[in-house]
């Protein structure tokens, strides 16, 4: 082979090679920068370029074709019958103007919409760092309590709702819910969630009523099934966040958590009277009941000191035995 065959065969290869991986490049970039280069081309030549490593995914990889997952809102009749009934139809999420941040010293308050069945739980741990905080201090108790209960923990950091393509959560969570016939699943996530959102070919700034519409649909997705499969469903709110941006997300996403748990009739577990409310000034410490000052905030201004991770531990703790019927 010449040198001049050879300086064309190289670079073609390693074009191919580019393109087998282009929907791997696009999760990193996703999760380390934020970024989508899909969404930032036209959507032609993203279809063409995208093409190979896409059937690649599907094909070969992933080993064949995923089907999309539907919601189904359920009717009146036929589902949770028992202890939690759907007396209606729950109202699919509208596109609507932001909610107002609410005013000093309010926040959107715990909702213990179920009870639990009798006997012993199977329960799943969803979310991203901020659950790996909370996952061992609660499998630790929850098994000392309840030593027949099973307990497994998924959580991922640097995972969300936002960017599906690196870890699609409501596909995982449904996946789980067949495979360990669960009863229940406790989610806690966000920090990782308010960046511009691509679904289904758009790009939804944040934040926007768009954004907030399809973040709702993506909460939906995991509640539908749920709902569906009568496993109940425990969202853990946000607490208060000190970066304007990280903030900002705390506050629609906790609208949009609790206002989806209304609809769906499952649990809602708010954070912030125990670590810090959104609609005040943060802050990394807290009075405890001895009059002392307890520093509940990583530096970070994101994640939980150890004493923050036992008040939340405990909250959820308490939350579950008092929904479960022994």
């Amino acid at each position: 082979m010449s040198s001049l065959q050879l300086s064309w065969l190289l670079p073609g290869i390693a074009l191919l090679v580019c393109l087998s991986w282009l929907t791997s490049f696009e999760k990193y970039l996703g999760v380390r920068y934020h970024f989508s280069l899909e969404a930032a081309l036209p959507p032609a030549v993203a279809q063409v370029l995208f093409a190979p490593s896409r059937w690649l995914d599907e094909r070969v990889r992933a080993g064949g074709a995923r089907p999309l997952f539907r919601l189904n809102w359920p009717s009146s009749t036929g589902v949770h019958e028992d202890p939690a009934p759907i007396v209606r139809t729950p109202e699919p999420p509208q596109l609507k103007n932001l909610p107002e941040p609410l005013p000093s010293g309010q926040f959107l308050a715990t909702l213990a919409q179920q009870r639990w069945a009798p006997g012993p739980q199977r329960i799943l741990l969803a979310g991203d760092s901020m659950m790996q905080g909370v996952a061992p201090l609660f499998m630790h108790e929850i098994t000392r309590l309840h030593p027949d209960w099973q307990v497994h923990d998924l959580s991922r950091q640097s995972t969300g709702l936002t960017v599906r393509r690196y870890f699609d959560w409501p596909a995982r969570m449904m996946d789980e819910m067949d495979a360990k016939s669960l009863t229940l699943i406790v989610v806690f996530l966000g920090p990782n969630d308010p960046w511009d959102m691509l679904a289904d070919g758009q790009r939804h700034l944040f934040p926007s009523p768009g954004w907030a519409l399809n973040y709702a649909l993506r909460v939906d997705e995991v509640l539908a099934a749920a709902v569906q499969r009568q496993v109940r469903v425990i969202w853990v709110g946000l607490p208060a966040m000190q970066d304007g941006r990280l903030r900002d997300g705390a506050v629609l996403q906790n609208h949009i958590f609790h206002a989806r748990a209304v609809q769906w009739r499952t649990d809602y577990l708010a954070t912030e009277p125990l670590i810090g409310l959104l609609s005040e000034p943060f802050q990394k410490f807290k009075r405890n009941e001895d009059g002392q000052n307890v520093n509940l905030r990583a530096n970070d201004g994101i994640h939980l000191t150890p004493s923050g991770l036992r008040l939340i531990n405990q909250a959820l703790l308490d939350h579950i035995k008092q929904g479960h019927r022994p």
